[in-house]
């Protein structure tokens, strides 16, 4: 790695990266206070009690957990944690070529592979501290409004950890599609029309059974925080899954970056 290329990466993040964390964090924490103080929810989570209490209580259903996990599949946690994953993922390479800092920085005494570790060492732990953003927003909530169910705060931040673990599977697209482009508009709409269909495809396929199977290729379909959330159950073969889903693209991009002519695009 390169200890001058990674404070740079973190230098252009400066302000990018606040407002990514804030909008991610200020999106958990108001999903939940308008949980809790929504009237017609509470309306809503008090008639259920009412006539499914039992019954409730013995599927270990938590309105609360439920409505949490749907954030981390909100498009809004998505593109915001996409910001800055795919977004690195396509200047890496694309978009350094494009700016033509990438050949000279090379010229240098810095390898292609630190170049790449470099990045990575941004992307990884940015990745999972976004994921996190989201989960001490909802956190907090949950402490200054007392909303009706309950959630185990390792539950919520491992289930963080997990969001940004996809976010960190998008970003290895970027990545990807970067390693074979010297546009970064090229490189991000390939990226961004992939992740839009992968995403798609993950709610329709398993509509028709012929299908269902192949929801099994998109990322999305190893993260489903419920259970976590609901009864503290960690999937630990989904965390396992969506790794392959980062490791795989940013193996063949580290490869292609590796043996491609730069000077050729």
């Amino acid at each position: 790695m390169s200890g001058p290329l990674i404070r740079r990466l973190i230098n252009e993040q400066r302000v990018r990266m606040p407002l990514e964390f804030l909008l991610i964090g200020a999106w958990g924490f108001l999903l939940v206070a308008v949980f809790a103080t929504s009237e017609v929810f509470t309306a809503q989570l008090e008639a259920q009690a009412n006539e499914f209490g039992d019954l409730l209580d013995l599927v270990g259903i938590d309105p609360l957990a439920q409505w949490a996990s749907v954030g981390f599949e909100h498009p809004i946690f998505l593109l915001g944690g996409g910001l800055f994953s795919v977004g690195l993922g396509v200047r890496a390479i694309a978009g350094e070529l494009e700016a033509g800092s990438l050949a000279l920085a090379l010229a240098r005494p810095l390898s292609r592979g630190r170049w790449f570790a470099s990045h990575l060492a941004v992307l990884v732990p940015g990745c999972l501290l976004l994921g996190e953003a989201y989960a001490i927003g909802c956190l907090l909530a949950i402490g200054v409004t007392d909303p009706m169910g309950e959630i185990a705060p390792w539950t919520m931040l491992v289930a963080g950890a997990q969001g940004g673990l996809l976010l960190l599977a998008l970003g290895a697209l970027g990545f990807l599609f970067s390693s074979f482009a010297s546009e970064r508009g090229r490189a991000l709409a390939w990226s961004v029309g992939v992740i839009v269909v992968l995403y798609a495809a993950s709610f329709l396929l398993p509509l028709w059974e012929p299908t269902a199977a192949l929801a099994q290729i998109t990322p999305f379909a190893f993260f489903d925080p419920a259970p976590l959330l609901q009864r503290g159950e960690v999937a630990w073969g989904d965390i396992a899954f969506l790794a392959l889903f980062a490791v795989v693209p940013l193996s063949a991009a580290a490869v292609r970056f590796a043996r491609r002519d730069l000077a050729g695009g």
